[in-house]
């Protein structure tokens, strides 16, 4: 996928997360945050130096439980919210 042995974003593409339809789960807003805790639950790990990364507003409730989030080619709330509390910015693809 890009690298990363284990990532988690609005639709979750490993196999492991596709429900018996074939179709994989999606997940938005708090919704992120709860399959993120459920999968850190099932594997006994925590989000100590996790990294995070939005675009959106709509990613504030997941990038705001990880050590380091990023904000990348952010809408003007999320950048707004992300220059207020020191958060990286990126605006380059």
């Amino acid at each position: 996928m890009n690298g990363a042995p284990n990532t988690c974003g609005r639709r979750c593409v490993r196999p492991s997360c596709a429900g018996s339809s074939g179709f994989a789960r999606w997940a938005f807003r708090e919704g992120k945050v709860q399959r993120l805790e459920q999968w850190l639950a099932e594997h006994g790990m925590t989000l100590e130096s996790s990294w995070g990364y939005g675009d959106s507003h709509n990613d504030l409730p997941l990038l705001t439980r990880v050590e380091h989030p990023v904000a990348v080619l952010p809408d003007p709330i999320l950048r707004a919210y992300a220059s207020e509390h020191g958060w990286k910015i990126i605006d380059s693809a």
